[in-house]
């Protein structure tokens, strides 16, 4: 039996509010997309939700309309997709790459003694990080946080949804994520009026009026017929979440070894990857591939070790243990009890 990594999502309903836009709404700035922000926006218990054209553009968006800029540092950790810091450095600012715990690979901000201008925590793997100390550092340095709920949709801290307990939340759908716009995609997240402003201009080449710019911008929209697809899945996601919660249950019941990475204790994580850490990492990967099943690891390289950041001579000893060490298991919604077992089997046979 082949088991794939990932499998790639479009149903008829998708299918059919895709032909409903093209047909019905102009195919940038339909009502789709106004829908699918407000519908976001409740969903998040945001006052207001604004899509751009994918994660990464959320991130940027939102440093800018804090005013992060050159001469600005920003915080955030060096195990996440390089977006995270790359957004940073794209407003000429100056990423501060920090450790991580090695318990679930979220940001530690202890060894944080430079004052910043930001804070860019990572929910990485849908599981909220600890967010309480990220607060306080923010606190303490009078900086806003921009969430990084790039992995999270639906996740939750300490009763409140993330994307919501920050300055301001960004998702990105592109199609791997728990929903997807069926392509490239985002979603910033705030309840601040003046923030939400600030975004819609700059994604819109930096418009005040129909004939008036008096910002810089960028063309960073989420056209229509995405946005239409995001209405869908959005309607669709807790079920999926609740779907991913079991398949890690039914992992954590079969693997014979404790190797699943832990949930926040103070949260509820969605479960975007599933993710085994063990020492013979290499090895587990070596016996799926060999019987058909798809596995992958997030992320190989931390941040600091990209060839783009190796001139900042860091050196992160539980960034760089956590990833000789984590890999990620097939987590996506269709995949059946069946098939979990089955994959544990195979994981059992090395760590046994």
């Amino acid at each position: 039996m082949k088991i794939p990594f990932f499998v790639q999502e479009f149903t008829q309903e998708m299918e059919d509010a895709v032909i409903h836009a093209l047909r019905n709404e102009s195919f940038v700035g339909g009502e789709s997309v106004s829908k699918f922000e407000d519908e976001f926006a409740r969903y998040t218990g945001t006052k207001y939700a604004v899509s751009v054209n994918s994660g990464n553009s959320a991130l940027q968006i939102s440093l800018m309309s804090l005013g992060i800029s050159d001469k600005s540092k920003v915080i955030t950790p060096t195990n996440s997709f390089i977006a995270s810091a790359n957004c940073i450095r794209m407003t000429n600012a100056q990423p501060i790459l920090t450790d991580i715990n090695l318990r679930d690979g979220g940001i530690d901000i202890s060894n944080v003694k430079e004052k910043a201008d930001a804070i860019i925590p990572v929910h990485i793997y849908g599981n909220p990080c600890n967010f309480d100390s990220v607060k306080s550092l923010a606190e303490d340095q009078k900086i806003p946080i921009i969430e990084d709920a790039c992995q999270a949709h639906g996740a939750i801290y300490k009763n409140k949804k993330v994307g919501s307990i920050s300055d301001v939340g960004c998702f990105s759908f592109y199609p791997t994520k728990n929903m997807t716009v069926g392509g490239d995609g985002g979603m910033t997240t705030t309840n601040n009026e003046e923030i939400a402003r600030k975004i819609k201009s700059i994604r819109d080449n930096g418009r005040k009026t129909k004939n008036e710019f008096d910002r810089l911008g960028f063309t960073m929209r989420l056209n229509t017929v995405n946005a239409a697809i995001g209405r869908i899945q959005l309607k669709h996601l807790d079920e999926k979440n609740s779907r991913r919660r079991e398949i890690v249950s039914i992992y954590r019941k079969n693997l014979v070894d404790n190797c699943i990475l832990p949930e926040n204790p103070d949260g509820k994580s969605v479960y975007h990857q599933i993710v085994l850490k063990h020492e013979k990492r290499d090895e587990i990967r070596e016996e799926l591939t060999n019987n058909d099943i798809g596995s992958a690891i997030y992320y190989e390289k931390p941040i600091h070790m990209q060839p783009i950041y190796l001139d900042y001579g860091l050196n992160l000893p539980n960034s760089e243990k956590f990833s000789k060490e984590i890999m990620s298991l097939p987590s996506y919604p269709s995949l059946t009890n069946e098939e979990i077992e089955i994959i544990s089997e195979h994981v059992n046979k090395i760590i046994n």
